[in-house]
C-alpha cells in the first residue's frame, strides 16, 4: 500500500483512485480526538521530557524532585506505565503503602478507561496483572 502511494507520487504507475485508508490505522473516533482536549497524547513530548528529568533526578540522588515530576505525570493521566511504576517504587522504598496503592490504582483506572491510544492500551493491558498484584499487596499492608 505504501509502495503504491510512493510510486504514484514519484512517477511510477498511477495509483488507482481509492479512498484513503484511516490515518495510521486509527478509527474515526480516534482521529477526531487528535489535537482536542480529549486527545490522550496532548502534550506527550513535554510529559516525556518531564519523565526523563525525573529519572535523572532519581539517578542524581534527588528522589523528592523525581516524586514531584512523576506525580505531575500521574495527575495528568500520562498514557505510559513508566511514571506510575517508578513513583510506586519510590513510595514502596519509603514504606508508604497508601501512596503506592494510590498510584497503582491510578494506573489501573487509566488502563480500564478505554481512552488510551491502541498501542498504549496494549502495553497497559500487559502491565495490568503486575500492577493489580502490586496494588493488592499494598491493600493488605495499609
Amino acid at each position: 500500500m505504501v509502495f503504491k502511494r510512493l510510486r504514484g507520487i514519484f512517477g511510477g504507475q498511477a495509483a488507482p483512485t481509492e479512498p484513503a485508508p484511516p490515518l495510521y490505522g486509527l478509527d474515526a473516533a480516534e482521529t477526531d480526538r487528535i489535537g482536542t482536549e480529549d486527545d490522550p497524547l496532548r502534550d506527550f513530548e513535554a510529559a516525556m521530557q518531564r519523565n526523563e528529568e525525573a529519572e535523572r533526578a532519581e539517578q542524581n540522588g534527588d528522589p523528592q524532585r523525581a516524586v514531584d515530576l512523576y506525580e505531575k505525570s500521574v495527575a495528568e493521566g500520562f498514557v505510559g506505565s513508566h511514571p506510575y511504576e517508578r513513583l510506586a517504587s519510590i513510595y514502596e522504598r519509603r514504606r508508604d503503602h497508601a501512596e503506592a496503592l494510590r498510584v497503582c490504582e491510578a494506573f489501573l483506572q487509566l488502563a480500564a478507561s478505554g481512552t488510551m491510544p491502541r498501542g498504549a492500551q496494549r502495553r497497559a493491558d500487559r502491565k495490568t496483572p503486575e500492577m493489580q498484584a502490586r496494588a493488592e499487596r499494598h491493600r493488605r499492608q495499609t
